[in-house]
């Protein structure tokens, strides 16, 4: 597999790219990952849970506006690499190339190892190229459909897709009416440790309080503007409630919003958390709550966070599609709450309806946990996946 991130990266593609190579390893398949090194103190090759690991030399690239000031992109497109590659590839003869994303510069490594191994190539794409800012787009469209789809996609042996709305992406962009759906495993959170909570409860000053929890990086098309807005009409009927926005800050305005709206107390940003504390965070929260703001919700999905969510049987806001895993897997109402982008104020009757109504909650709760169970199994996904890799392996041979 090739993902530029990977723990200990915190990203949803870092976390299914990994979840996936575990849950692989544990069916006896070899799985080797070649991701970037990141961090100073990520060692360049181990083994975990059964997945060889291996961390390429990498040049840290700043944050800029253009990639949502993102804090991990990297550079390891370099002759040195491209014989380290080689040699892990010789080591372990894959039978296929798995690439993760197909934006990052792996995605050329990726390829270039596809054409001197003979190996068939999936890619799996994790996520629509489109910028909150009309003028970065004007970069960002000709990358994707020209360079990214010459250069990236085009050479696919097959593409994966975990939802509907990228589907319809790889198909509106890229011409590619073929791609499988495969949808995201949610790994059901394990027993939480009791003495993690009280700490967080302790430092976050949460005994007493309401929590909503908002999982998730912080930037540009992730904002939780909505959230701050719908604030001050909750806290005038639950003044004990609290906005926990969990994830590495690259955009100020929630910040600067909370302190012009005169709630910058009861917003509290924790900044970036080791994926490992998730299940103590969704132990604290009586909600969940956050969406992208760069789409309509017809055209916007669950991200993993909501999903890691609804496995934890907790209440899920979201401004999405309700088709967006296929007709009936999302149902408003019972096992998730969809949400009018731009509406704080009704976001804030339908937050203080939830939090007025701990049956109706524990109903929801109960449901999402369910259908995650049912639909997201890392099983199914596996199944799923292995299955595709057989088909592309079979047309090699024909």
């Amino acid at each position: 597999m090739f993902s530029n991130l990977y723990p200990p990266v915190v990203s949803g593609s870092s976390t299914q790219s990994s979840f996936l190579s575990r849950e692989l390893a544990r069916r006896q398949c070899q799985v080797a990952v070649i991701t970037a090194k990141v961090t100073e103190d990520s060692k360049e090759y181990e083994e975990v849970d059964g997945v060889h690991v291996y961390r390429l030399p990498a040049i840290r690239l700043p944050k800029m506006p253009i990639s949502f000031n993102f804090p991990w992109l990297s550079y390891t497109f370099t002759p040195g690499n491209l014989r380290r590659i080689e040699e892990i590839i010789k080591r372990h003869t894959p039978d296929v190339l798995h690439l993760h994303n197909h934006m990052f510069d792996l995605a050329l490594s990726a390829v270039l190892m596809q054409k001197r191994s003979k190996k068939p190539l999936v890619i799996t794409i994790h996520t629509i190229i489109k910028h909150a800012q009309s003028c970065y787009n004007l970069l960002l469209y000709p990358a994707d459909r020209l360079l990214f789809k010459h250069l990236v996609i085009n050479r696919a042996d097959a593409l994966i897709c975990p939802d509907l709305n990228i589907k319809d992406y790889a198909r509106d962009v890229f011409g590619k009416s073929d791609a499988v759906l495969v949808p995201y495993g949610i790994g059901l959170p394990e027993t939480t440790i009791d003495e993690l909570v009280k700490q967080l409860r302790t430092k976050y000053h949460l005994n007493g309080k309401r929590v909503i929890l908002s999982l998730g990086h912080v930037h540009a098309i992730r904002n939780r503007q909505d959230l701050i807005k719908a604030l001050p009409g909750v806290l005038e009927v639950f003044p004990n409630t609290v906005l926990l926005i969990v994830g590495s800050v690259a955009d100020d305005s929630p910040a600067a919003l909370s302190r012009e709206l005169g709630v910058h107390e009861s917003v509290i940003l924790t900044g970036h958390v080791p994926h490992s504390e998730v299940s103590a965070y969704l132990a604290l929260a009586n909600l969940e709550a956050h969406w992208l703001t760069q789409d309509v919700p017809q055209k916007t999905s669950l991200g993993i966070a909501s999903l890691e969510a609804m496995g934890a049987g907790k209440v899920v806001l979201a401004a999405a599609n309700e088709d967006t895993y296929g007709p009936g897997v999302l149902k408003n109402g019972r096992n998730i709450v969809l949400v009018e982008p731009g509406n704080p104020r009704q976001l804030a009757r339908t937050i203080i309806e939830l939090l007025s109504d701990e049956e109706r909650c524990r109903v929801i709760g109960n449901e999402a946990y369910r259908t995650i169970k049912e639909h997201f199994s890392w099983d199914s996904v596996c199944d799923r996946t292995l299955d595709l890799y057989r088909e592309v392996l079979r047309k090699r041979v024909q």
